[in-house]
This record gives structure tokens, C-alpha cells and sequence, in this order.
């Protein structure tokens, strides 16, 4: 028997260690699937190792719930790993549904607390500042250099003479055919030169910090970054710029830490610029569309607004790597951070009593030296609405001081009109978002901005068509269209489409057949006290659409400008040729669609070619004309303004400047609706609507009352506003304040 226990005993000690020496396999609790998963632990031949002997490790994260953007297998992602030096930890989701994008932070979240733990899987030997989480489909590039250190900046310590190289770590998708955007963050772990005093040398001990895991990922439960994949979004961190402990750094011969707590340009402007263009010279090698965003919290904040301003300033230029290279962004999520110091008096003691007391240490005082003070903060490279478009994010519980230095950083933007957000509250203190709902706001804030749809405009000799993304927008129509040679119609948009799809708007309907899609017309038509058509009814009228040209825009939206005369057989010249008595001058814009809407502005500039011209509505109590859409109406249309559900009369209604109209009018009878927004400008009087359920127009009614005409000019045209938001699910859906006062804006 003893002989037979030893043979087993034998046995059992070499099956262990011929696992040992391949991969080690075991069960991982997984918050985001709420059962036990799967995970291979493989050693490389040649591992890598930190300063301290610990090893570099991957978390690769396999068969999750959502589509691999990379083409490789997860075999041949592995052993290029592998081949790095990585230690490589597979977690096998097995396509579990909950494994999906932002829902997956949770696990991020609690891998990154294990392995800053020093327990993670079993071992005790991951490194807390070389290990990351990759999803399936993706690689890293590591220590990507992108500035040498000038160690006389901040002068730390006195043995550090020759400059570092500063880095960052770029996690790219493999082998694929989609580019992809990325977001650059500058860590708030600050990497550095360290002196040993026993050995008289500097060591290498704290070069390599940027995710030091018990400060950033960990620290702050931050999964932002290692989460954007998952949003088909790569992701890049950076050395943070001050290359120095934040509590320490001085002039030459100035005192000590006077850089206590902040860094200085032009030292970080340069590093920054430089690291974005390093960037971005590496797109096409890594797969990357060469659109960048930032990312940044606290210290990280700071550094990284640098590079979200459009005004050029030749000492913060040309310095560093890859000149030549743009260093724009088209994007940034800033955090609590500092971008203007010479609001940092605005309130003493209000959490920035180390700026309070030593920013005077390196640029003396405030008073006499303010120009030098403002070239320090990001607020003073915002010139233009060129400057990218911003998302802060804070908690208002976190020191007053960040609260302030936003709000002042934000009405710079806002008066130089630029796009930007805030994500407020999401926790508590000095934090990052974490929730699902606010990490949404992040990712969807840089998809807006990084991958925008793509809205297209094809401009054809009868039609212009709008489409995104092969999906059909709208047309217009330039040539003449007719029922059997009557009804002859042009200038307007049909069909118009619902968000997924739908054919929104009628053309020649059965009940009126003059009635056209979204169309801008009258009644009354008079030179002096002679009435020559009716645009309304087409009669004696048409519309001869002499041009239509693209006009460039500048954010992601597209626009065309038709040039359109009116005629009538009722005004003709010396030769009888019909006379153009009105040139009408109509943009069309079309915005890319957003989560559940899109927007459509239309500007109609109508310009008399006569003297004493007048138009007008029905000459009768309804006085209807001017810009009509005519929809498709359900059974359970519903109309809402701002101030509450709206019911239609025969006569017109008073009502705000939008109105609303839902009902079943998506694919498949679900809901969804046209928003009517009149322009504040247009013609007063503006707020009155005639509205019905059954077979007929909206219209938005101008002039009014209608059957009084209105001149128009032959020098001053008349110029009329609207936007249309095609939406799905109700208006409740939509945050329409906000939207309309972003359109009053404009």
C-alpha cells in the first residue's frame, strides 16, 4: 500500500508541475455576469519585469458580448503578447450578453482593484504599474516616447542633470479594416527621477508610473480609458508633464517646492503638443483614424486642457517630436482641474492655498505680472470657436475652487461659442464617474465628436439627396413634379424620413392634392392691387429652381442653397415670357442624428423683384400659409408646446415658438415625432399654429392674420427660420429646452 501511495503521491507532484510550466487555469467572480468565469493564466519565456521584479501583466478579456473589431484570433493576440514579455491572464465571458459595452467597467473595476491588491488569481507578483487590461482584439505599444525631460524646470533632484525620456502606452486594435478615433490622457501619477543616497546614483525606481494601479485605475476606480474599446474607441496614456513628485519641484535658485502642487508652461504646452503629434504620426500604422480626443482628472485635467485651445503661441510650437504633424484634438472630457490661475483669489482658502501661496513664488505677483500668470492656464489659448469641444465633469461637494475655476473656464466657451457640456454630480467628492449612466455620457460625448455619422449630400439634376450612413434623410425636389400634368410642384422636401426609416411626410395626397411634403407657400400674390397666383393652391404660380450648390459647414453637418425664382402666367414681360416677380434664396441644413433625433434647420430669404409686392394667407379667418409640413397622422396624434399638451381648433391657436407632433409614426407603428421650432427672429407676429389630426397640413403661420398681406422688399428680404427635429419615442424623450435654445443661439 505504501509503495502504491508513494507512486500517486509522485504522480500528483508532476502533473502540477508540468501545469506550472504552461498555464494555470481557474474560476474568476465576475460582477458583470454574476456567476463564476473561466480564466487561463499563461507565462512568457521571457517575461518582462518592473523595477521592483514584478511582472508586467495582461488581463485579456475574450469572447465578450459584443462584436471583436480586430481580425486576428484570440490565439495569435495571445502569443504576440506572449512574445512581449507579458504575463497573460484570458478571461473567457463566453458571449454573455451582460459582457457588453460600459456595463463591462464593472469588472474593470474590480480587476484593477485585485491586482493593486497583490492578490489577483492566485498570484502575488503582478505588476502595479505595467499591467492592463486589453479586450479581445486589441494590442499595446508601450513606451512610445514622446518629450525629453528638461530636468532644469523643475530642478528635482540635484543629481538629475541629463534629461528623461517621457512615454506613453497606446492600446490599438489589430489587424483591422476600420479605423478607429483614440483618447489621449496625460496620468495623474506623476513618473520621476530618483536619486539612492546609499548608492550615490539615480535609479530607475519611479520611471515608469503612468498607471501606477493603487493611485489611477485603482485608486480612483477609473475605468474610462480601459473601457472605450468597447465603444470601438482606442485609448493612450501619457507621462504626466511635470516629470517630478507633484509635491516637489523649484526654479534654479528659487525655494523649495515652489511647484508644489502645479505644473508651468511653456514645459507641459510643449509636452503635451508634442505627445499629441507623436500621436497622431503613428495612425496609420496602428489602425487609427487620426481623430484624438483628451481625457483628464484633477492634475491630469490641467495638463491635458493644453491642448484643447486654437490660439497659437510660437514658444508653446515646434518643440519636441514629429514637427509638422497637427497637434489639434477634436475633442475633451475635462475633470476637475485648473485652467486659468489668475482666477485663483476669486475666493482665499477655498482649497488652492498652495497656488494661493507659491504661484507668486515663480511669477511674482499677480498685479504686476498678470500677462505672465495667463499664459499658464488653459483659458488663455481659447481664441475662436476653433477650440474643441468640451465635456467638464465634477462634484460640487469637491473643493470650491475646482467649481469656480470651471465655471469661468466655461463662459470663456460659451462666449466664444463653443460646444460644450457639463456632467455634474455623478458621486461624491474629488472623483471620477463611475455609474453606468455617467460613463455613457462620457463615451457618448466622444463618439459624437471622434466618430461622428457621416451625413452625405448627392446633388442630381432633378433631386438632392441626404443620407447617413446609406440610411435615407430627406430630398429635395428641383425638378417639377406632377399628377398627370396637374398640380405642378417643386422647391420642397419629399419624402422625409422617421429615424428608422419611415416615410414621414405625404406628397399629392387624396384629400389635397396641392399638398407637398414640408413646403412654403401662400395664398396671395399681388403687384399693386393686381393678384397674379397662388402659391398655396398652385395656381398661375411655379417655381423655377435655376441652382443648387453645396455650402460648406463647419462642424459634421451638411447644407445646400437653392436659388429659386417665382413665376406667374399672370406677369409677363415685353417678349410674353413668364417674369420672375420673387427670388427666393433657400438653405437646407441636415445634422447628423444624435441618440434618438436629428435636426434639419431650413432659412427661407424671399426678396421682391417688383415694387409693391404683398403676400399673404387664406383671406378668411384661418388665415393659413408660410411654412407647412404635411405628415402622416395616426389615430393617437399628439400635439405639446412648452406649455403642455395642445388641442387643435378650426381657427389659429397661440402657442409657444415649437410645437410638437407624435404618435405611431415609426417603423412598425412605434412612436416617434416631427418638432417645429420657429426662430425667434422671424417676423413677429410668430406664435400662431394651425393644427388639425385629420388629412391636412401643420402650419407654422406667417403672415398673420392672413388675410391681411404683408409687402416685401426689393432691397431687405424677408428672411423666415425653422428647424425640424424628426425624433423618436415622444417629445418627452427630448430635452427640448436645451435644444431650442442652442438653436436661438445660432
Amino acid at each position: 500500500m505504501m509503495k502504491i501511495w508513494h507512486l500517486q503521491f509522485v504522480y500528483l507532484l508532476l502533473t502540477f508541475a508540468v501545469t506550472n510550466s504552461c498555464a494555470l487555469t481557474g474560476k474568476w467572480a465576475s460582477t458583470v455576469t454574476g456567476k463564476n468565469i473561466t480564466y487561463k493564466i499563461t507565462e512568457a519565456k521571457n517575461p518582462v519585469k518592473d523595477y521592483k521584479g514584478n511582472y508586467a501583466t495582461i488581463v485579456y478579456l475574450e469572447n465578450l458580448g459584443f462584436d471583436k473589431l480586430g481580425q486576428n484570433s484570440n490565439k495569435e493576440d495571445v502569443n504576440w503578447l506572449l512574445s512581449k514579455g507579458y504575463r497573460v491572464i484570458e478571461f473567457d465571458y463566453k458571449k454573455n450578453k451582460n459582457a457588453s459595452a460600459t456595463t463591462i467597467n464593472k469588472d474593470i473595476i474590480a480587476i484593477n482593484n485585485q491586482l493593486a491588491s497583490g492578490n489577483f488569481c492566485g498570484l502575488n507578483n503582478c505588476s502595479t504599474n505595467n499591467s492592463y487590461i486589453l479586450f479581445e482584439g486589441y494590442r499595446i505599444a508601450k513606451n512610445i516616447p514622446y518629450f525629453k525631460d528638461n530636468p532644469n524646470i523643475y530642478n528635482t533632484p540635484e543629481a538629475y542633470t541629463e534629461g528623461d525620456m517621457l512615454y506613453m502606452d497606446i492600446i490599438y486594435p489589430a489587424n483591422t479594416t476600420k479605423t478607429v478615433p483614440i483618447v489621449l490622457s496625460f496620468s495623474y501619477s506623476n513618473s520621476y527621477a530618483t536619486f539612492d543616497s546609499k548608492t550615490g546614483k539615480l535609479t530607475n525606481a519611479n520611471k515608469d508610473l503612468r498607471t501606477f494601479l493603487p493611485y489611477t485605475f485603482a485608486g480612483f476606480n477609473d475605468s474610462f480609458l480601459e473601457g472605450l474599446p468597447a465603444h470601438n474607441i482606442a485609448w493612450a496614456i501619457a507621462d504626466h508633464p511635470k516629470y517630478c513628485p507633484w509635491g516637489s519641484g523649484k526654479p534654479i535658485n528659487g525655494k523649495n517646492d515652489t511647484y508644489k502642487s502645479y505644473q508651468v508652461n511653456p514645459d507641459t504646452a510643449q509636452k503635451v503638443k508634442s505627445a499629441i503629434r507623436t500621436l497622431r504620426s503613428m495612425s496609420d500604422e496602428l489602425g487609427l483614424s487620426g481623430k484624438i480626443g483628451i481625457y483628464g482628472f484633477s492634475r491630469g485635467s490641467t495638463a491635458g486642457s493644453m491642448a484643447i485651445g486654437d490660439k497659437i503661441v510660437p514658444e508653446f510650437e515646434n518643440t519636441g517630436f514629429n514637427i509638422g504633424v497637427s497637434d489639434d484634438v477634436q475633442a475633451a472630457a475635462l475633470g476637475p482641474g485648473v485652467f486659468d490661475y489668475t482666477q485663483i483669489y476669486n475666493t482665499l482658502n477655498d482649497g488652492d492655498e498652495n497656488l494661493e501661496i507659491r504661484c507668486p513664488w515663480a511669477w511674482g505677483s499677480l498685479e504686476d505680472n498678470y500677462s505672465l500668470w495667463e499664459t499658464m492656464g488653459a483659458s488663455y489659448l481659447v481664441e475662436s470657436s476653433k477650440t474643441a469641444p468640451v465635456l467638464f465633469f465634477y462634484n460640487t461637494d469637491d473643493a470650491p475652487y475646482y467649481h469656480d475655476q470651471i465655471s469661468n473656464f466655461k463662459a470663456k466657451l460659451d462666449a466664444h461659442k463653443v460646444p460644450n457640456a457639463s456632467l455634474i454630480n455623478y458621486g461624491t467628492g474629488h472623483a471620477v464617474p463611475q455609474t453606468s449612466k455617467a460613463l455613457n455620457t462620457l463615451y457618448s460625448f466622444f463618439k459624437k465628436y471622434l466618430n461622428p455619422s457621416i451625413v452625405t449630400v448627392s446633388i442630381k439634376k432633378d433631386v438632392v439627396y441626404f443620407t447617413e450612413n446609406n440610411d435615407s434623410i430627406l430630398n429635395y425636389q428641383i425638378a417639377e413634379k406632377s399628377l398627370n400634368g396637374t398640380y405642378k410642384r417643386s422647391n420642397y422636401i419629399h419624402p422625409l424620413y422617421t429615424l428608422d426609416g419611415e416615410v414621414l411626410t405625404e406628397d399629392f395626397p387624396e384629400d389635397h392634392l396641392h399638398h407637398r411634403g414640408i413646403f412654403w407657400a401662400w395664398h396671395q400674390l399681388y403687384i399693386e392691387n393686381k393678384r397674379i397666383g397662388d402659391g398655396w393652391e398652385i395656381e398661375n404660380f411655379s417655381w423655377d429652381v435655376t441652382s443648387v450648390k453645396e455650402i460648406k459647414q463647419p462642424d459634421n453637418s451638411k447644407a445646400i442653397q437653392a436659388n429659386v425664382f417665382w413665376k406667374s402666367n399672370q406677369w409677363l414681360d415685353a417678349n410674353g415670357n413668364e417674369k420672375p416677380v420673387v427670388k427666393e434664396t433657400t438653405t437646407i441644413r441636415v445634422y447628423p442624428k444624435e441618440k434618438n433625433y436629428r435636426e434639419i434647420d431650413i432659412e427661407i430669404s424671399i426678396l421682391a423683384l417688383e415694387e409693391n409686392m404683398r403676400i399673404g394667407g387664406s383671406e378668411d379667418a384661418k388665415g393659413y400659409g408660410g411654412f407647412s409640413p404635411r405628415i402622416k397622422l395616426t389615430d393617437d396624434i399628439f400635439f405639446k408646446s412648452s406649455e403642455g399638451e395642445v388641442t387643435p381648433t378650426n381657427l389659429p391657436l397661440e402657442a409657444d415658438n415649437w410645437m410638437d407632433i407624435s404618435g405611431a409614426l415609426g417603423k412598425d407603428g412605434k412612436q416617434a415625432g416631427l418638432t417645429i421650432l420657429c426662430h425667434p427672429n422671424n417676423p413677429e407676429p410668430s406664435n400662431q399654429w394651425i393644427l388639425r389630426t385629420k388629412r391636412s397640413m401643420q402650419n407654422a403661420v406667417y403672415p398673420y392674420p392672413g388675410a391681411i398681406s404683408v409687402s416685401l422688399s426689393t432691397i431687405q428680404p424677408t428672411v423666415l427660420r425653422y428647424r425640424l427635429v424628426v425624433h423618436n419615442g415622444g417629445i418627452n424623450t427630448l430635452d427640448m429646452p436645451t435644444i431650442y435654445k442652442n438653436y436661438t443661439n445660432q
